[in-house]
Formats: C-alpha cells, sequence, structure tokens
C-alpha cells in the first residue's frame, strides 16, 4: 500500500476544476424534488412491500426496517447541519425543552481545558474515541470546500414541498473526521433480500448514533462539530479518500482495505485542530479497470463497463471527477418496482472479504503484483465469491454474533 501527496491523489482523480455539486441533483433528493423523476418512480410501485418468498417475508421485512426506521429517526435530531430540516428544527426544540426535565446536565466546556499545542495527543484521543463509539474505520483529511454541498434541499414537514437554499459552512472549520462502520458480511451476502438490506440499516444506524456521539463529545469540550451523518452536507466518498480510508470502486463506492466496500461513511466536521491522514493507493483502478464484476451482476445495468471518464450519465453525476459514472435513476427506479433492497454490487465485489489473514495475503498481492489482476478476479469467479446466499431457512440457521 503507497500513501500518497494530496498533488498525487489529485492527478489520480481530478481531471478539471471541480464546481460544488447542488443536493437536489442526488437521487436521493430527486425522487422528490425532480417532477419527472417522481412520476417515473410513481408508476413503478410496486403493490405491496413483502411477499411469501424467502428474503421478503413479513419477518424478514420487519428485520430490516426496524434498523431504517429508527437510524432515519435519529438523524432527524441532528440539528447541527447549517441547514437543517425543518423537522430537525421542531425536534430541536423539543429535546431542548426535554433536556430541562433530565435530573443531570450537561456542563459545556470553552476548550480552555484541552491542550491544543500538542494535536497529536488530540487526534489519538479522538480517534479512540470515535472507535469506543461504535466507528470500524477513522480517518482525518483537511475539510476540501469542493466536497461541500453548494445548496441543501430538505423537505417540508407537510412532505409534499421542500427547501432549497445555499449552504455556508464557517470559517472556523478546518477539518473533517471521517468514520466507517462495517456492514454484517454473511448476512450481506442475502442480496435483494430484507435480510442483506438489514445488515446494511444496521450498520447505518450504528453510523447514526457513533457519528452524533462524536460529535457532541467535541461540542462539550468546547469546539464546533458539524455531524454529516446522512451524507446532506457533504460528499463523504472524496473526503474518506482524502482521509486515507480507501480508494473509488468502479461501483462509485468508496473500498477500503479492511472490508472493501462494505462500509458505511459519515463525516464530522469540525475547528479542533487535528493531525490529518494521508491518501492511499493498493491498486484498486487497476483492478476494477479488468474485474468489472459489479457491472456483470447488476441487475439494473446500472454500472459502466466503460473507462473512467469525467462525463456525467445523467445530472445526479458530479463532473470533472474522474470516475466510472453510475446511472441512478435505473438503480433506483428498481428498487422503487421491487421493493426490497439490492447490495449486489457491494456484495460481489472480489474486495468484500472477511479481514482474515488469506484474504488480506490476496490482497497483497492484488496492490504488489497488479500484472495479474485478471487472474486474481478469474479466481474469485472459479471459487464462488460473490454469488448470493439463498434465504430458505435463513431464521433456523442464523447465529448472529456480537
Amino acid at each position: 500500500m503507497k500513501k500518497l501527496s494530496l498533488t498525487e491523489w489529485e492527478s489520480h482523480y481530478v481531471a478539471g476544476p471541480i464546481k460544488r455539486f447542488d443536493q437536489i441533483n442526488t437521487m436521493s433528493v430527486r425522487k422528490y424534488a425532480d417532477p419527472t423523476m417522481a412520476k417515473k418512480l410513481a408508476g413503478l410501485s410496486s403493490a405491496t412491500a413483502f411477499s411469501d418468498v424467502p428474503g421478503h417475508r413479513l419477518q424478514n421485512y420487519a428485520l430490516r426496517w426496524a434498523p431504517r426506521h429508527y437510524h432515519s429517526l435519529i438523524a432527524e435530531l441532528n440539528g447541527t447541519k447549517p441547514n437543517p430540516s425543518p423537522l430537525s428544527l421542531e425536534l430541536k426544540g423539543a429535546v431542548e425543552g426535554a433536556n430541562k426535565a433530565l435530573s443531570y446536565q450537561i456542563n459545556m466546556g470553552d476548550n480552555s481545558g484541552i491542550d491544543t499545542a500538542n494535536p497529536d495527543i488530540i487526534t489519538r484521543d479522538i480517534k479512540n474515541t470515535a472507535t469506543f463509539y461504535g466507528a470500524d474505520l477513522v480517518g482525518i483529511c483537511e475539510l476540501d470546500s469542493r466536497w461541500i454541498y453548494s445548496h441543501t434541499c430538505q423537505k417540508e414537514s407537510n412532505a409534499d414541498s421542500y427547501t432549497h437554499e445555499p449552504q455556508v459552512i464557517p470559517d472556523n472549520i478546518k477539518y473533517a473526521i471521517v468514520l466507517g462502520f462495517e456492514p454484517d458480511y454473511k448476512m450481506l451476502k442475502h442480496v435483494q433480500t430484507y435480510i442483506g438490506g438489514a445488515a446494511h440499516d444496521l450498520a447505518s444506524n450504528r453510523m447514526v448514533n457513533g457519528s452524533a456521539l462524536l460529535a457532541q463529545f467535541i461540542r462539550i469540550m468546547g469546539f464546533s462539530a458539524i455531524d454529516c451523518n446522512i451524507d446532506d452536507v457533504v460528499m463523504a466518498v472524496p473526503l474518506a479518500m482524502q482521509a486515507g480510508l480507501g480508494q473509488l470502486g468502479r461501483h462509485g463506492m468508496l473500498i477500503s482495505p479492511q472490508f472493501g466496500p462494505r462500509i458505511r461513511l459519515s463525516v464530522i466536521l469540525t475547528d479542533l485542530p487535528l493531525v490529518i491522514d494521508t491518501p492511499i493507493d493498493f491498486g484498486v483502478t487497476e483492478f476494477c479497470n479488468t474485474c468489472k464484476k459489479c457491472a456483470r451482476m447488476c441487475p439494473s445495468g446500472s454500472i459502466s463497463f466503460f473507462d473512467r471518464t469525467t462525463g456525467p450519465v445523467n445530472i445526479s453525476n458530479s463532473p470533472e471527477g474522474l470516475k466510472w459514472p453510475q446511472n441512478a435513476e435505473t438503480c433506483l427506479m428498481r428498487a422503487a418496482r421491487d421493493k426490497y433492497p439490492c447490495s449486489t454490487c457491494i456484495s460481489c465485489c472480489p474486495y468484500n472479504k472477511p479481514n482474515t489473514l488469506f484474504h488480506r495475503t490476496v490482497r497483497w498481492f492484488t496492490d504488489h503484483a497488479r500484472w495479474a489482476d485478471s487472474f486474481y478476479a478469474w479466481l474469485d469467479d472459479v471459487f464462488g465469491y460473490g454469488n448470493p446466499q439463498k434465504a430458505d431457512g435463513f431464521w433456523d440457521k442464523w447465529k448472529p454474533k456480537r
């Protein structure tokens, strides 16, 4: 694994001036803010959310939606964003009123008790605290303003309208702490079922909790902390790359050395003085150029087979970044039609393996003997990695680990 300077990283991923991306063009927002897209999705809605098919039954549906529902609720309690949603503002008022009734009150520091002259120690403590709060990966970079959404788009309380306003991050915010949370490897193999969706959404639940806890920890010490826990303030993947957590994969997600693309990302922006990490290169671009397994297995054909480019597929792609652009429209339309979550591209990725000695050894070869990438990709197919796990008898066989 090679550490890169930011200049080297730029030459690998940036082909021209980056214009800040507007959140209204992300697919998660376009599904209600773009009338054409909203109409397409409405016409594809499935009649029922669950059926008498293994992995799609009511009990599987409940397994997935319990954590998904609560991570959405917890995310709305985040009032630290520059442009909180109307619902967040309502909840913030209710929470502040409830805080007064608690039997204890938090004493907020003024940062005078924190020795900022030694950022190495502060950085060590922040990373250890993030791990204690549940993060599986932690990286730090300077806040690059190119990855801040130019505008935010939030649903109004009546859900039929939305706000769309410029986003400004205070000048004192200099650093981004990027946190990664690992979904369960075995459960995620149940692709296109609610079982795989449950693994993904439980990691999201851990993500919003861990991110909120670390942001509060920083604020109690007297520093600023903006919790960007559902990718609605900044673009998490480029910040994660700059923070040394991984590289960009063909499927458009971060690929980490430890977990591959099986990682959920959140970001905390802060004025706490920290020591930054450096970007890394462990052969992902070269391997993805050869492999193309995610493109072959994507049920909606949303992943490119072609070389990296700066050209967008549609308005949901940020221009000038050198990448394999995804068609988020066809991806979301499949989800609207079938109702169940997918995660095929994550599960089938050859980098999605347990972080064991054997698989770490294989990853070493994909890094140091890149000329054999086509052979590694062939072996992945030969050994059956990435094939969907059948959901029959899941509840009888399931033995979750803590």
